[in-house]
């Protein structure tokens, strides 16, 4: 594995691929104060029913508020407390907004928890520094999903969503076309190097996580097989062992959490059907719990209403959230006749979330803009 390979998957274990104590279950009052400028910068840490929460507001605050949403944290990654300020919102703090992060009170891929926690926070805000004039809420990665389906379930509490390199289609497609869809697709072109069980990929028994290594080295054994996996998914040859390894372990971790495998093998131009097409390998099909299936759709669904604005904002040449998924809720707003709601920008930046330090603040002013 070459160095550059090695310090990718350690980042993607560790990192969002993906933050005074207070009073548990504070809600928002029917009458909330009015939010006043602070004579000096405040930051505001603790813990809400399992989570811990930073605020920061600054001295000159300009009343609005932007809520972080973080994205996929692997299930036992050590955590700072108290939490640190989120990294990527440096420039809107500089501009005035108060900026209030949750680090959830699960890890792994916990939807339900997130949004929860989310809104929990929100509220905590209002009821201890304010009603913000206006209040945004912004969400990295798999922080994308959270945001957008924290706005569906509440729209009241938001003005308006950005997703920053973010998962933008419901858990259940991330999982079977981004996650399951290339996992299948390397275990028949490179069988043996995944851990291996009777029931392949959905089998119960399997580890945690796969060896990053192998799967780098099989590549690299085959260049021309890896070329056409990382072209058939969009995936940067450079990154394609450390998407992988990421993957396995995040469809593992669901699969636990969900009590059963969560997906189903898709099939069609975008499924596993084109991919033997393109790949010429016969994938093996997956068919999901129906249980944990139902889970899935339940916690992690996303209908399309855009009851707020959407700003769209994907990274280029994305190994993790490629653009079709992080455009993906353009499409569902679209079927809802609900489209004018939500803008797309260019991509930006180079890989997953690696955007220049000034992109979140353009994403918000055009999430802003008339």
């Amino acid at each position: 594995m070459t160095r550059r390979t090695a310090s990718l998957l350690l980042t993607l274990a560790v990192a969002a691929l993906l933050a005074a104590c207070a009073p548990a279950n504070l809600r928002e009052s029917a009458a909330p104060p009015t939010a006043v400028a602070p004579r000096q910068a405040i930051v505001d840490t603790g813990e809400l029913e399992g989570a811990a929460y930073r605020i920061d507001i600054p001295a000159d605050w300009n009343g609005q508020l932007v809520v972080n949403a973080h994205g996929y944290e692997p299930a036992g990654s050590p955590r700072e407390r108290p939490l640190p300020f989120p990294s990527g919102m440096e420039p809107l703090l500089a501009q005035g907004y108060a900026i209030a992060t949750s680090g959830y009170s699960a890890q792994g891929w916990a939807i339900p928890e997130a949004i929860a926690d989310t809104e929990r926070l929100r509220a905590h805000f209002v009821a201890r520094h304010g009603a913000p004039t206006r209040a945004w809420l912004v969400g990295w990665s798999m922080g994308g999903l959270v945001a957008l389906a924290s706005a569906e379930r509440h729209p009241q509490a938001w003005n308006g969503v950005v997703s920053m390199c973010g998962v933008a289609v419901s858990s259940e497609t991330m999982f079977a076309r981004a996650a399951l869809g290339p996992l299948a697709a390397f275990d028949a072109l490179f069988p043996g190097v995944l851990p291996q069980a009777p029931g392949g990929l959905a089998d119960a028994s399997l580890p945690p996580a796969a060896d990053g290594e192998a799967i780098e080295a099989a590549l690299a054994h085959d260049e021309t097989r890896a070329a056409a996996l990382a072209k058939r998914f969009d995936i940067p040859r450079g990154e394609l062992a450390g998407s992988l390894w990421l993957y396995y372990l995040a469809l593992r971790e669901l699969a636990q959490r969900a009590d059963g495998f969560p997906v189903d093998s898709v099939t069609g131009p975008e499924g596993v059907e084109g991919d033997e097409a393109a790949l010429g390998a016969r994938i093996r099909r997956y068919v999901a719990d129906p249980a944990a299936l139902t889970y899935v759709r339940e916690t992690g669904a996303l209908t399309g209403a855009a009851p707020v604005p959407v700003v769209l904002q994907p990274s280029a040449l994305d190994p993790v959230v490629p653009a079709r998924f992080s455009n993906g809720y353009l499409a569902l707003a679209t079927a809802k006749g609900r489209g004018q709601q939500v803008r797309t920008l260019p991509p930006a930046g180079e890989g997953h979330c690696g955007f220049p330090p000034e992109t979140v603040a353009t994403a918000l002013k055009s999430l802003q803009a008339p």
